[in-house]
């Protein structure tokens, strides 16, 4: 009898137990690969496709020259917070440089990484006018005095390696101001821009160049006055130019736009209904 009372006793105690729910994890993520290496820069990211339970509110990239990075380090990006994919820019560099690469995301339980990814940059060997580079050919190097000069890291302009048009108009039909007024090396993307804002949809000289998928790059477009007189001064080296005037982005006057003549070199304000030649650019 006293055998059997003891049992009793342990089951009651048993079955009274209640199991604990678990709370929130780590988020769950993956990196992406990383591209655009250059000498001293690259482009990384992750995807967190969970956050654990706990908001994610931190996430980034964290770099080292020694295997398995952590967030403790300096050389690390923040880029939001939440699920979703991002994007980060790893910079400071050096050249010819093995990194070693983690995407993290931290909620409140702790910070998880993804896998070790590797890549090397760059070897610190200057670029050439002509030389193929970045799919494109490279037009101008960015001198001391130039807007975005980098004395540790160079910058310029590339060229498509063939015109995009012999025979297209500025405009979209309608002679508006633009704003795109900018002259300088460096203004010819903002110039773009605004001035498929501002004349929409359609095929010019502006749309063909930014809707360009050339050399694995989609970032081109129309250069500006002084972008283009690069191009005029180096156009042997790049090759390819026809005897003709070329659109530049730079808007003189509502209706009349800067274009550059090869490869005499002089400038002229032309009607923007007038076919022009086009050749893209991208900066690097």
């Amino acid at each position: 009898m006293k055998r059997i009372l003891t049992i009793a006793v342990v089951m009651i105690a048993f079955t009274g137990c209640s199991k604990k729910s678990s709370g929130p994890t780590i988020a769950t993520l993956t990196a992406t690969t990383i591209s655009g290496i250059t000498r001293a820069t690259a482009t990384g990211g992750g995807n967190i496709s969970s956050d654990g339970g706990a908001t994610v509110t931190t996430r980034g990239l964290c770099w080292s020259t020694s295997s398995n990075p952590t967030v403790a380090l300096t050389t690390k990006t923040t880029d939001g917070t939440g699920t979703g994919s991002y994007t980060s820019s790893i910079t400071g560099l050096l050249p010819s440089t093995t990194y070693y690469v983690r995407s993290y995301a931290t909620n409140s339980v702790g910070t998880a990484y993804t896998a070790e990814l590797t890549f090397i940059t760059l070897a610190n060997t200057s670029l050439t006018i002509g030389m193929t580079f970045g799919g494109g050919i490279v037009a101008y190097i960015l001198q001391p005095g130039d807007p975005g000069y980098d004395a540790s890291v160079e910058h310029g302009l590339i060229a498509a390696t063939s015109d995009q048009s012999s025979t297209m108009v500025w405009w979209n039909g309608t002679n508006v101001t633009t704003g795109d007024t900018g002259t300088a090396i460096g203004t010819g993307l903002a110039n773009t821009n605004a001035i498929i804002a501002a004349q929409g949809s359609g095929t010019y000289a502006a749309s063909i160049c930014r809707s360009l998928t050339f050399g694995g790059n989609t970032d081109w477009y129309l250069p500006s006055k002084d972008e283009l007189n690069k191009l005029c001064i180096n156009q042997t080296a790049i090759g390819g130019f026809a005897s003709a005037y070329y659109w530049s982005s730079s808007e003189y006057v509502a209706g009349f736009v800067w274009a550059k003549d090869f490869p005499n070199g002089g400038q002229a304000p032309f009607s923007t209904n007038y076919p022009g030649y086009v050749r893209a650019v991208r900066s690097f």
